[in-house]
């Protein structure tokens, strides 16, 4: 019985030194996704933007390069991005370990990501519009960007909620806060000028996506920081 029991103890301490040694290098991968999503976004945007004579930065909505000429740039940046926010948020939920809200904020980033992906299958009808006529095409994105939209406004706020019990995030809190709000209240406004059709929509839209967009780059950098600091 004690040398079973020893076997045991013995078997358990291997696994745990295991995945001690082993978590680091797998976060490792979700970090330079995070790193890479928001300079690949803007990259792509501006090339899909530059092909699309005509198309006006603040006046028109990302999505609108995703149908008509030359679309596949976008669509590629929706599909490729939003699989890399995808293993970002999986990253952050493995290495944030502050209780229920910290892993909603996290499962909130991905389900953004996977918005993003389902932006690809669902192209906006030319110009975007949120009033009839829609096609059924129309509709469906029209309820994915309203989903993932809202998710990446609320997830920093919700990633905040004690994040200063973690003592490797808890520098992040007050600018986790502070991203939160900000996203918040330009997606109300973002939303307003969309539902209103006003002048300034592209404006709002790319000001509303910059916070939580940045905010994923650095959360990215520091959560590889961290890994490398636990290969060591």
């Amino acid at each position: 019985m004690y040398p079973s029991s020893q076997i045991s103890l013995g078997q358990g301490t291997r696994v745990k030194d295991i995945i001690i040694r082993v978590r680091p290098k797998i976060v490792t991968i979700p970090a330079l996704s995070g790193i890479i999503a928001p300079l690949l976004m803007i990259s792509l945007w501006a090339i899909a933007s530059l092909l699309r004579p005509g198309y006006d930065q603040l006046t028109q909505y990302g999505s609108e390069l995703g149908t008509g000429d030359n679309s596949i740039i976008m669509n590629t940046n929706f599909i490729v991005t939003g699989l890399l926010i995808v293993s970002f948020s999986l990253g952050l939920l493995t290495s944030i370990r502050t209780g229920f809200w910290s892993s909603a904020g996290s499962i909130f980033v991905g389900l953004f990501g996977m918005g993003e992906i389902a932006t690809a299958a669902f192209p906006c009808d030319p110009g975007c519009p949120l009033t009839n006529p829609q096609s059924l095409y129309q509709q469906v994105h029209n309820g994915i960007a309203a989903v993932a939209f809202t998710a990446i406004a609320i997830a920093p706020l919700l990633v905040s909620v004690q994040l200063k019990r973690d003592k490797s995030w808890r520098n992040y809190q007050a600018y986790s806060l502070g991203t939160g709000f900000a996203a918040l209240g330009l997606f109300i406004a973002f939303s307003i000028a969309a539902l209103y059709s006003l002048l300034y929509v592209g404006l709002l839209q790319r000001l509303f996506l910059a916070f939580p967009f940045l905010w994923i780059e650095l959360m990215a950098i520091h959560l590889l920081a961290i890994s490398k600091r636990r290969r060591t």
